[in-house]
């Protein structure tokens, strides 16, 4: 599974994060003014929350394991 780290003392509250997920992985808690991550495992790993982060207080860790990112695609592919 994929991991989202956000640096709490980096994050604005901005909510570019949630608007950039347009598979709704990121939920907005209107009364914190932060994100959720309750549907972490339908993350495609696309990475445009962390790009839209102007503060850079989110982290997409991929889980190249998954579906996604099959080991034998990603060394077969590299030369």
């Amino acid at each position: 599974m994929n991991t989202i780290i956000v640096n709490p003392a980096l994050c604005t509250g901005c909510g570019a994060c949630y608007r950039a997920c347009f598979v709704d992985v990121i939920r907005w808690n209107k009364e914190k003014r932060k994100p959720e991550f309750p549907y972490i495992k339908d993350c495609v790993q696309c990475g445009h929350c962390e790009i839209y982060c102007l503060t850079k207080a989110l982290k997409l860790i991929p889980d190249y394991d998954s579906f996604m990112f099959p080991r034998e695609v990603i060394t077969t592919n590299i030369r």
